[in-house]
């Protein structure tokens, strides 16, 4: 069963985004990634075109966040010119006939990095993204340059197309389970390492509140997580984000100064959105812990955020929240394990569930 379920994984990325320049690179630094590996044409620059100055700076300018930076590509060592004149401290593979992963394998092991530690962002989910996943990098899909011409045009057009065919049919499934798969598992609030997430530039931890930080429907919130919610607020900034209102929120309002955010309508991406703005952090920035995976992590990966999941106080709950406990059991096979900076370099892919 695992082996029928990675084979059709392989060309689904971990994460799709209109171009380089919308990457959250801040979030794949917090995560532990070391080097970041980019296919070249359609991904930096359009096909037969030279590369633009903007994308030159952006290269730059993930470098100086103390990333590895490589090119593999299908193309000539020729065709990277202009890119290895402007930039000369990127290591070029050229000719590497992906999916094939001799030269992809010969880049990370040049550049000294495990292949877990890397990301491969490119534009073709049957050359880049397959690469990718089969040597156990991250995979970010970016869509391709608009192609110029009648014939370069009609093979984007076709490269999207067939993306959404692999999307809307087997892929959403995995769609799916990256989308609700989160970065640590724990077994409560208190199981958490909050002192290393501080350390790696968290500055915002977002709470779920009913099964999370108290039982459902209850009245009044323990004093051992009062004391806890205390010592954290006065490290880091601290907000309970609820889809309820619990009567233990004016309990928790009274006796810790935190902000509570009641109907937030998670999964939905609204309220998390305009607390980072009020708060002024980045993606990178951010961690939110929560009991459910089709709306606490559901939320947190859609938002693009650092996600813990923790096992439910009770099995007292809602009745729709029942059969999301369904749904859970159901698809978390199907779920990912992600880098997580709970651990040290090279040990996350041992974590998780």
């Amino acid at each position: 069963m695992n082996q029928v379920v990675e084979f059709f994984r392989k060309p689904i990325p971990r994460e799709h985004f209109r171009d380089l320049h919308a990457i959250p690179y801040d979030k794949l630094k917090l995560w532990g990634f070391e080097l970041i590996i980019f296919d070249y044409d359609n991904t930096l620059a359009p096909f037969g075109h030279e590369i633009s100055h903007d994308v030159i700076a952006s290269l730059q300018k993930i470098m100086k966040m103390g990333f590895k930076v490589a090119v593999v590509t299908n193309a000539s060592y020729g065709r990277t010119k202009a890119l290895r004149s402007k930039v000369p401290d990127i290591l070029v593979f050229a000719r590497a006939k992906k999916p094939g992963l001799r030269v992809l394998k010969l880049a990370v092991k040049t550049l000294d990095v495990e292949p877990s530690k890397s990301v491969f962002v490119g534009d073709l989910f049957f050359t880049d993204i397959i690469a990718g996943n089969r040597l156990g990098m991250y995979t970010i899909l970016v869509e391709p340059y608009p192609g110029v011409g009648f014939i370069l045009s009609t093979l984007t057009i076709l490269e999207k197309l067939s993306y959404y065919a692999v999307l809307y049919t087997f892929g959403w499934i995995f769609r799916i389970g990256d989308l609700i798969s989160p970065n640590e598992w724990a077994k409560n609030i208190f199981d958490v390492n909050y002192d290393r997430m501080i350390s790696k530039g968290i500055k915002l931890f977002v709470f779920d509140m009913d099964n999370t930080v108290a039982k459902w429907r209850a009245k009044s919130v323990d004093p051992k997580v009062i004391r806890f919610l205390q010592n954290l607020s006065g490290r880091a900034n601290v907000v309970i984000l609820s889809n309820g209102n619990s009567p233990a929120l004016k309990s928790l309002k009274d006796k810790v100064k935190i902000e509570v955010v009641t109907n937030a309508h998670k999964p939905l991406t609204t309220k998390i959105s305009k607390i980072m703005k009020k708060y002024k952090v980045t993606k990178g920035e951010v961690a939110v812990v929560g009991d459910q995976l089709f709306t606490d992590i559901l939320m947190a990966n859609l938002s693009g955020l650092y996600s813990v999941k923790v096992e439910p106080i009770s099995k007292d709950e809602l009745w729709f929240t029942k059969i999301l406990r369904t749904l859970e059991k159901i698809v978390k096979p199907f779920t990912k394990e992600k880098p997580s900076i709970r651990v040290d370099k090279n040990e996350w892919e041992s974590t998780g569930n």
